[in-house]
């Protein structure tokens, strides 16, 4: 079944799902996008959505499918009329679409392990425990952060299928504590919105652990193995809240 707010652009039909957990959240969907309740989290966040909603065929028919937080447009101010300007313009010459232009250096993971210490060090785990034979720190990819993309639907299955899926199990493995034990460290993020408490519900520790931070760059890092995929950036502006772009690295000034 299609959603019930297909977008229809460049001789495409879009099916773009925007996550929301309470009355505050559902306040600021984009009205043109359709809105995908979720309320109980785990430690994947949107990353276990993505997974349940893409292979339960959710998009239905849709050529393209994206997946966004409810704070898509604080944090990327492309406004809804000129993304679908965009999309028209491009008529499907991409397969996938992302917003993260302004990011000039490519290697994620390394990037990563500066926001996140020992994530490096976890991903290589996970990676092996996939059989996915690379170094995460070799990784040249397309940015792709947030899980904010638009991409044809059947690959975006196959993403799904072939790494996000298995890696949300792998990460999910109590019994496998060497991975555990890497994941588990304090990822170095703060969100007032969750205090101890609730992060020792979801993560069994009292701060972020780094499992959705492994997750949300696993888009990326599938495209690395799959070079014949074309990724367009369609804005080369900020990624983060208006608030917290002195604080962030990879916002370049040009």
């Amino acid at each position: 079944m299609n959603p019930s707010r297909l977008i229809h652009a460049g001789g495409h039909s879009f099916a773009i799902f925007q996550i929301y957990y309470d009355e505050r959240s559902r306040n600021a969907l984009d009205p043109c996008f359709e809105p995908y309740e979720h309320t109980e989290l785990d430690a994947g966040f949107e990353s276990s959505v993505i997974a349940r909603l893409v292979s339960e065929g959710r998009h239905g028919s849709a050529d393209y499918v994206g997946v966004f937080s409810w704070r898509f447009a604080a944090k990327i101010p492309i406004g809804t009329p000129r993304l679908l300007a965009q999309l028209a313009d491009d008529a499907g010459a991409a397969d996938a679409y992302a917003f993260f232009g302004r990011v000039v250096d490519r290697r994620i993971w390394l990037t990563a392990e500066r926001k996140h210490p020992g994530i490096l060090n976890a991903a290589a785990l996970l990676l092996d425990r996939l059989g996915v034979w690379i170094a995460p720190a070799a990784i040249d990819a397309p940015v792709v952060y947030q899980h904010h993309v638009i991409c044809r639907a059947h690959l975006y299955e196959r993403f799904v299928r072939e790494l996000l899926a298995p890696a949300l199990s792998a990460m999910a493995r109590k019994d496998d504590h060497e991975l555990q034990r890497r994941l588990s460290v304090d990822a170095g993020y703060q969100d007032p919105r969750f205090p101890g408490t609730r992060l020792r519900s979801l993560f069994g520790r009292p701060h972020f652990t780094l499992h959705p931070f492994v997750a949300e760059r696993l888009f990326s890092t599938w495209l690395a193995l799959h070079p014949e995929i074309r990724l367009r950036q369609i804005w080369h502006g900020r990624f983060v809240e208006a608030a917290a772009v002195p604080h962030e690295p990879e916002m370049r000034r040009t």
